[in-house]
C-alpha cells in the first residue's frame, strides 16, 4: 500500500531545481527517442504525483523512471537522505515509493556530493566513523549527470549547469531532427523558457485544482515547442518591421503622406510577411523563410529611392495593397522593390516567371516598377522560360492562356515612375 504525503505543488516552478532537473530528464529521453527514430507520443512527464516521486517519466501506463530531488547543500553523507533510502510505508510515509518500480529505474538527485552513498555498512563505517550508515533498503540511485558526475551544483561560474544541460538535450533533439534551427542559439534559449513558463503554468493550475490534482506534459507537446518555427518567424517579422520603419524615418519629410507606410506597418504579420514576398518577387523567399530572416529582403537603397519617392508622388488612396497595383488615368503600374542593375533584365525574369502568383497578379499591369531597369519588356515574343511557362499553360483556360503571354508588361525604373505620376496628376 502507498501512503502519500502533503503534496507540495505550491513550491514547484519550471525555474526552480526541480522543475529544471524534471525538464532535463524529459529532455534526454525524449532524445534517445528522437534519435533512435522511435515512437514518443506515448511518453509522458509527470510532476509531483501523490503514490510517486517529485518526477516521472510514463511511458503509456507504465513507470520509465521515478525522480526524487533533493537540494540540500549540507547532504554529503547517506544519512542525510534516511527517508530517501527507506520504503514508503505505514511506518515510514515520507519514505521513497517503489511501486511500479525496479532498482534500476529508481533515482535521487542531489546538488553536492554525497560520500559513501554504495558502501556496504562495513567499508561505510571504517571510512566515514562520523556519520551513521543507514540501510539503501529502497536501492534507490545518485543520478549521474552528463559530466559524469552523481551530483548537480546549482551554481557555477555565474551559470546554471542543469539549464546548460537542458540546452545541450535540446540541440540534440534538433539536430536528430534534422531541424534548421539546431544551430541558432536565440531559439534554444527561448525554447527552455518557454519549456520552463509551461510546467509552471501546469504546476500553478495542478496546486489550484487541488484534489491530488498533478501536472502531466507530453512528449509530443514538448517535442512541438522545441521544433516550432513560430518564435522565429515571430522575431523575423518584428525584425523587418523595425528596419522598414527606422530606414523610413531617417528619409521621411513632414509633408509626406504617412498612411500607407503606417498601414503596411500596421498589417499582421502573416500579411506583412507577404506584403514584403509581393514586393520582391525576384527575391530569395524560400531562403529567407528557411533562416527565418525575412527582413533580409528589406532594402535600404530601394526604399528610399523605389517606395519614398512613389508614396511621396502618387495618389496614395489610388494604390491597392492586396495587389500592389496603381492605376493612372490610361495606365497600371505594379510596384516592386526590385533593385537589380541595369542589364539584368533577363536574370530578374528568370526569377520571376517560376512565381506564379506575381504572374496571375500582373495580368493587365503596363509598368513593373524597379530601381535601375527601363523601357525593357517583361516578356519575349516567346517566352521559353519552362519551369513558369508550361505550369501556367496547363492550369489557364481559354483567354486566360493567351492574355497571361501576350502581357506588354515593362519595366520602369522609379525615375521615370516619378514622371508618369507627376503627369497623371497634371491631367
Amino acid at each position: 500500500m502507498k501512503y502519500d504525503r502533503r503534496n507540495a505543488t505550491s513550491s514547484w516552478s519550471g525555474y526552480n531545481h526541480q522543475g529544471k532537473v524534471g525538464i532535463f530528464l524529459a529532455l534526454t529521453e525524449l532524445r534517445k527517442l528522437v534519435e533512435k527514430e522511435e515512437d514518443y507520443s506515448s511518453y509522458e512527464l509527470i510532476l509531483e504525483k501523490n503514490g510517486g516521486e517529485d518526477v516521472e517519466i510514463f511511458q503509456a501506463q507504465t513507470v520509465v523512471s521515478r525522480h526524487q530531488v533533493k537540494a540540500k547543500k549540507a547532504g554529503k553523507y547517506p544519512n542525510d537522505y534516511a527517508n530517501v533510502r527507506t520504503i514508503n510505508s505505514r511506518l515510514h510515509p515520507t519514505g521513497y515509493q517503489t511501486s511500479g518500480t525496479n532498482r534500476n529505474n529508481r533515482f535521487l538527485h542531489v546538488i553536492c556530493e554525497v560520500r559513501g552513498w554504495d558502501m556496504d555498512k562495513q567499508t561505510f563505517q571504517q571510512t566515514y566513523k562520523r556519520a551513521a550508515y543507514v540501510p539503501n533498503q529502497s536501492q534507490v540511485q545518485l543520478y549521474t549527470y552528463p559530466d559524469g558526475k552523481k551530483y548537480c551544483d546549482l551554481v557555477v561560474e555565474n551559470q546554471s549547469p542543469i539549464d546548460n544541460f537542458c540546452k545541450d538535450e535540446i540541440k540534440k533533439i534538433l539536430k536528430f531532427s534534422k531541424s534548421s534551427l539546431v544551430d541558432d542559439i536565440e531559439h534554444i534559449e527561448e525554447t527552455l523558457s518557454e519549456i520552463k513558463d509551461l510546467i509552471s503554468r501546469q504546476i500553478v493550475q495542478a496546486h489550484s485544482n487541488g484534489n491530488g490534482a498533478y501536472s502531466v506534459i507530453s512528449f509530443q507537446e514538448i517535442f512541438n515547442i522545441i521544433t516550432s518555427q513560430a518564435k522565429r518567424q515571430r522575431q523575423s517579422i518584428r525584425r523587418a518591421k523595425l528596419s522598414l520603419e527606422m530606414y523610413w524615418n531617417n528619409i521621411v519629410e513632414d509633408d509626406v503622406d504617412t498612411t500607407v507606410i503606417n498601414q503596411i506597418l500596421n498589417l499582421p504579420d502573416d500579411k506583412f510577411e507577404q506584403l514584403l514576398i509581393d514586393l520582391h518577387p525576384d527575391g530569395d523567399i524560400s531562403g529567407s523563410k528557411r533562416l527565418n530572416d525575412i527582413g533580409r529582403l528589406i532594402d535600404e537603397i530601394s526604399i528610399e529611392y523605389i517606395l519614398y519617392n512613389f508614396l511621396k508622388t502618387c495618389k496614395q488612396e489610388r494604390l491597392s495593397l492586396d495587389s500592389l497595383r496603381y492605376n493612372l488615368n490610361h495606365e497600371s503600374l505594379r510596384l516592386s522593390m526590385i533593385h537589380a542593375p541595369k542589364g539584368a533584365e533577363s536574370r530578374v525574369r528568370d526569377k520571376i516567371m517560376t512565381n506564379e502568383s506575381f504572374i496571375r497578379a500582373s495580368l493587365d499591369t503596363d509598368y513593373l516598377i524597379n530601381l535601375c531597369i527601363n523601357g525593357q519588356k517583361f516578356f519575349e515574343e516567346k517566352p521559353i522560360h519552362e519551369d513558369g511557362k508550361e505550369k501556367l499553360l496547363a492550369e489557364a483556360l481559354g483567354e486566360e492562356k493567351n492574355r497571361i503571354f501576350s502581357n506588354n508588361l515593362e519595366y520602369i525604373d522609379y525615375v521615370n515612375t516619378v514622371e508618369k505620376l507627376k503627369e497623371d496628376l497634371n491631367e
